[in-house]
């Protein structure tokens, strides 16, 4: 049986209009809400919030708090292998650390240590081992820098249609 822990999914970027219910309808089986405590959405409701998020210029959060190891395993490899942009956070629970996997597009998730408020980490040793290194200091400083790269802000919703243009009519 999988360890559950609290874990927020936060979509936003470019999402073809076609794959809309279907996005909704991998939300809805993943069992998410739209905030803690509240019962799961079902499918006409996620699509009634990302339509929301969309007209707002916004992103739309969906939580679990017993999500199976802080994880969406459904939803986050349908959101990269579709090029859905997503934050995801999960907190600690026993062995296991909080972290934060950044989704963009249909590159491989970044996957970054995490505190319980979400805030990146980088572990100390990781920094000590380039300082110590032999390498020049202009060559350990582009290291660290790589060490704490974060990878580019979570975008606004755009519906897109499949020309990949945002979509001009109603959500």
């Amino acid at each position: 049986m999988a360890d559950r822990f609290p874990a927020a999914i936060t979509i936003g970027g470019r999402i073809p209009r076609r794959l809309l219910y279907e996005l909704a309808g991998v939300i809805a089986a993943q069992g998410l809400s739209a905030d803690w405590g509240d019962r799961y959405l079902e499918k006409a409701e996620i699509t009634r919030d990302i339509r929301k998020a969309f007209e707002k210029g916004d992103t739309v959060r969906f939580v679990n708090d017993q999500a199976a190891y802080g994880e969406f395993d459904d939803l986050e490899p349908w959101l990269t292998s579709h090029g859905i942009d997503f934050d995801r956070h999960n907190d600690a629970r026993y062995e296991y650390d909080a972290g934060n996997v950044y989704g963009r597009g249909r590159k491989k998730p970044v996957v970054i240590s995490a505190n319980h408020d979400g805030d990146d980490l980088v572990k100390v040793e990781e920094i000590r081992r380039v300082l110590a290194g032999r390498a020049q200091p202009d060559r350990k400083l582009a290291r660290i820098a790589k060490l704490i790269e974060l990878p580019p802000a979570l975008d606004p919703i755009v519906l897109v249609d499949s020309k990949q243009r945002r979509s001009r009519n109603k959500p």
